[in-house]
Order: structure tokens, then sequence, then C-alpha cells
């Protein structure tokens, strides 16, 4: 199951994504699993962002597989970070938070975390180059 921000409510106050300040370019990301405190297998996904894409669409997409659906509630943005609520079905239903904090316009670091389950999810990402075609 994908959880993305972007798919399930609008960007509050409809900021321009040219305001977010990430930089356009080539970005490592680095996904790291949390199960009761324990640190799973990172996995590493590379994609382009180019200057204008929205960030909820480009930053706060997360896979997490062993979860019911879950939804985005309440969303916040500013230039340096996004923050959502999650709401997760099943029994008992789930609840949490997410968030993508940027340490500069070339890094950042975003995780997921439920009550009663703590962390469930680390995220780094770091801009490694400029994308040099379309299909990068």
């Amino acid at each position: 199951m994908l959880l993305s921000a972007a798919g399930f409510v609008s960007s509050p106050g409809h900021a321009d994504p040219g305001d977010f300040a990430a930089m356009p370019g080539l970005w490592k990301v680095v996904k790291t699993p949390v199960d009761h405190g324990h640190r799973g297998k990172p996995v590493i996904e590379w994609h382009c962002v180019n200057e204008g894409d929205d960030p909820w669409a480009t930053f706060a997409r997360f896979s997490l597989p062993a979860l019911a659906p879950c939804q985005i509630g309440e969303q916040h943005r500013s230039s340096t970070a996004l923050a959502w609520a999650v709401n997760c079905s099943g029994n008992p239903p789930l609840h949490g938070r997410g968030h993508v904090d940027f340490e500069s316009a070339e890094h950042y670091t975003a995780g997921i975390v439920l009550q009663d389950r703590g962390e469930i999810l680390q995220v780094e990402g770091q801009r490694r180059a400029a994308c040099t075609g379309p299909s990068d």
C-alpha cells in the first residue's frame, strides 16, 4: 500500500510548490522500516525532482505494506517541512503522524510514528546530482 499525502487531501493554503526549499535534481532516498524499535533492511530509491514539483507528491510518499489501508488527515506545510496525521483502518485502528524535515535544500529526514507502535519508518533523502534527461 502506498501512503501518499498528496493522494488524499489537497495541500492547505494552496501554497506554490516552487516556494518549497528543496533543490531539483537526482535524489537518493533511503527508507528503513522499524518494527518495535528494531531497524529493518533499508531500501534505496532514486528519483528526479523537477523545479516546481508538488512537495506532497514528491517527498511524502511512503510505502507501508504491513498496515491496513491508511489515509492522510490534517496537513501542515512550511517552506522546509511537511507534517500530516495518519489514520489506518483495522482492528484496532491506528493513528499517528508523518513528517518530512529539510535540514538544507539538499538533505531531509522523514518518518512515520503510530500510536501504540512507535516509529515504523525512517527516511533520509540526499540530493546527489542534476538530472540529465527526461527519463531520469
